[in-house]
């Protein structure tokens, strides 16, 4: 799972709006469960509906899987929707999403990830 850039590690990551406990499995089927999880440092996934860009906030997700598109950089992000029901958005490979384990922090694009289960909110700080 790639942590940091290319050549340097991951040192701080951002201080999200509100705390998510997200449970992530990269491509290579590593898992790792966060806490501070975000997307480019928000608690949202952002993406594109045909010509619409669209936000949808965490608390509103169950779980995301990410599929290549064939077209560049972007990925297929299937969204399952607490209370039923599912969106699919087309999200930037290259996004960043951060997150602290119990080991360190964690940085990985959504290019290398296969999906991310929200497991709910934390309250207090981090772990």
């Amino acid at each position: 799972m790639g942590l940091g850039g290319e050549d340097e590690p991951t040192a701080r990551i951002p201080e999200p709006a509100m705390n998510w406990r997200v449970r992530v499995t990269d491509v290579d089927m590593q898992q790792i469960e966060v806490v501070r999880a975000s997307f480019d440092g928000h608690v949202f996934l952002t993406g594109m509906m045909g010509k619409a860009k669209v936000s949808v906030p965490f608390e509103k997700i169950e779980k995301v899987v990410f599929e290549p598109t064939g077209e560049g950089r972007d990925l297929l992000a299937v969204v399952a929707l607490k209370g039923g029901g599912q969106q699919s958005l087309v999200v930037h490979g290259r996004t960043p999403c951060f997150g602290e384990a119990p080991f360190g922090n964690v940085e990985i694009e959504l290019r290398h990830l296969r999906d991310a289960v929200f497991v709910g909110r934390v309250e207090g700080p981090g772990r």
